[in-house]
């Protein structure tokens, strides 16, 4: 946006400023024989000009109302939902998984796609659903990638598979049939058998 160097800063002192202009306009305009079209024109644009201003302070003005409202609800409503929440993990039935997929525990995504290994030679997208969850590999040519799985109370990783091609899908069970199962997964890069490289351990919450 041009600067005009004798237009006020402030919005208020502007718009004061253009309404003076526009009242006085006719007069100035005379003065000088401008052609009465251009006259128009210009006038036109003023009132425009004060009217966004107008606009722009009422919207404004309501915004500040809303947010007024919201921050007025939250300190009646997020109370009630931290009792909520407090009152519910005290269920026999109620377990960490359960809580990640909620994100009452520390959060971890069921639903979005991301990128987990940061490697310049893997890649790997999980993808979580209901009962499955889906691997996307980008990796270099004529490597494997042997996928290391630990879920619910296992403390060992065992090997789940070994893939040569761009996907693959876990959709086992959730041991006992529980409502939400921790999932933790590794990917180990590999050619000729030899390792190459390993990602971070990366935790899903998987839902029956």
């Amino acid at each position: 946006m041009t600067k005009i160097s004798f237009l006020p800063t402030a919005e208020s002192e502007k718009r004061q400023w253009l309404a003076h202009f526009q009242t006085n306009l006719s007069r100035f305009a005379n003065t000088l024989n401008i052609d009465p079209t251009d006259v128009q024109l210009l006038d036109n644009e003023l009132t425009k000009s004060v009217e966004n201003i107008d606009s722009v302070y009422a919207k404004n003005t309501e915004l500040d109302e809303i947010i007024e409202l919201r921050n007025e609800h939250r300190k009646s409503f997020f109370p009630q939902l931290s009792e909520f929440i407090r009152r519910a993990k005290t269920s026999k039935y109620y377990s960490k998984a359960l809580g990640e997929s909620m994100g009452i525990e520390n959060y971890v995504s069921v639903k979005s796609e991301k990128t987990v290994a940061n490697s310049s030679k893997l890649k790997v997208a999980i993808s979580v659903s209901v009962q499955k969850v889906e691997f996307n590999f980008k990796r270099p040519n004529g490597h494997a990638i042997r996928i290391f799985c630990r879920r619910a109370n296992e403390i060992e990783f065992t090997l789940l598979s070994v893939s040569t091609i761009a996907e693959y899908v876990d959709i086992r069970a959730n041991i006992q049939n529980a409502v939400a199962e921790k999932r933790e997964y590794y990917f180990v890069l590999t050619k000729k058998d030899k390792e190459s490289d390993r990602s971070n351990i990366h935790a899903v919450a998987v839902l029956m």
